[in-house]
């Protein structure tokens, strides 16, 4: 894996003699500061990630569990439910950790592999993520407020999950081939980080040269608008119409079967949690969005200050909170989820207490300390 070096000595195997500039750096002093950040800041950041960790891996791994485990759960909604699980634990466990090193190290520390894969991951799960609530926003839409017509079937809910993915991965394919770890060589130093190399544009105003990256700005910019923005605008109409469509043009309860008022019960409920979903996404993950649109549309390209970053820290815990707050959200909303979970739990007690039972009987058989008629019979 390529790694840039701004410098004729050689880094992790790699020769690069010159930057942009051509400048040699290596008979020069640092001129930066050295990153040196306290120890209560660096607790304080790792407990946070460690919750929002522990969640979202145990929340989202049972979520799937439930939903392979129990074959009433395997419905078209909850197909695009388990996608958004996955999606949610790649971020776990492709970029949440790497944010926190990198966060609280000097320099990039984790190679050129993880500088690829973090941003790579992120861009994946994101655009995922919100294919899959608008797929589940279309399939709701069709089903309720057009309900003669055909709406989403589970093989074609499988066939565009496949398409979600390939499509996703297409979308961040440019992370993979721009995203570069980055080396210069000072003479007491070596600095290390991680960033884009698109091509840049070199122009002219006032006979001043000026640098832009126009391909990475369209990118970014693209990529936030088309694929955030607008689908959060058209989900946010779209669910406006359904919830008009179940709430106020509702039949009379007095003239309602009692198996149309429950399912009409259960269509509420479900529209409620996908709502939630929806509203919590977009909450979690709009300042993220709208730090990226600021550092890649203003016109100062100079280096951003101290606030940016810590800014851009808590833009991200913010957005990877998100994989935290979904199952709890499905659990919350859902009483088939809730089962479902609380059934799992129990066969995993289950399974801890026959071990226990096992391991007791053999000791006690053994060596005759123990009555088979004592041991606990209730599992």
């Amino acid at each position: 894996m390529e790694v840039i070096v701004y410098n004729s000595s050689e880094v992790n195997g790699t020769y690069n003699v010159t930057d942009q500039g051509g400048q040699d750096y290596s008979d020069y002093p640092y001129v930066g500061e050295l990153k040196q950040v306290p120890e209560w800041e660096v607790i304080l950041k790792s407990l946070l990630f460690a919750v929002i960790i522990y969640f979202s891996l145990v929340g989202n791994f049972l979520i799937i569990v439930v939903v392979l485990r129990n074959r009433s759960m395997r419905t078209t909604t909850n197909y695009y439910i388990v996608n958004l699980a996955v999606a949610d634990l790649l971020v776990t466990v492709c970029c949440m950790w790497v944010s926190l090193v990198d966060d609280v190290s000097e320099g990039w520390v984790l190679g050129a592999f993880f500088c690829k894969i973090n941003t790579f991951t992120q861009v994946l799960s994101v655009v995922a993520s919100v294919l899959s609530l608008t797929l589940i926003a279309y399939d709701r839409f069709f089903g309720i407020v057009f309900a003669l017509k055909a709406h989403m079937t589970d093989r074609r809910a499988r066939t565009s999950l496949i398409l979600i993915w390939l499509s996703s991965a297409l979308i961040a394919c440019p992370t993979l081939i721009y995203r570069q770890l980055k080396v210069r060589v000072w003479k007491d130093h070596t600095e290390r980080w991680c960033d884009d190399d698109w091509p840049v544009s070199i122009g002219s105003d006032n006979n001043i040269t000026t640098h832009s990256i126009p391909s990475r700005t369209a990118y970014y910019a693209t990529v936030s608008v088309v694929l955030y923005f607008i689908p959060m605008i058209v989900m946010t109409l779209a669910y406006s119409r359904i919830i008009m469509k179940l709430w106020m043009s509702a039949i009379p309860v007095e003239k309602m079967d009692k198996r149309v008022e429950a399912q009409a019960r259960a269509r509420k409920k479900v529209i409620v949690m996908l709502v939630a979903i929806l509203v919590v996404f977009a909450v979690c993950w709009l300042p993220f969005q709208i730090i990226l649109l600021y550092s890649e549309l203003r016109s100062n390209r100079e280096a951003l200050g101290d606030w940016y970053y810590d800014l851009t820290f808590a833009a991200r815990l913010m957005a990877y909170s998100n994989s935290a707050l979904n199952p709890l959200i499905y659990t919350g909303f859902n009483e088939n989820f809730r089962r479902g979970i609380q059934r799992v739990w129990h066969c995993v007690s289950c399974k801890e207490k026959t071990n226990i039972y096992n391991n007791g009987y053999s000791y006690g058989h053994s060596y005759g300390s123990h009555d088979a008629a004592t041991m606990p019979t209730s599992l």
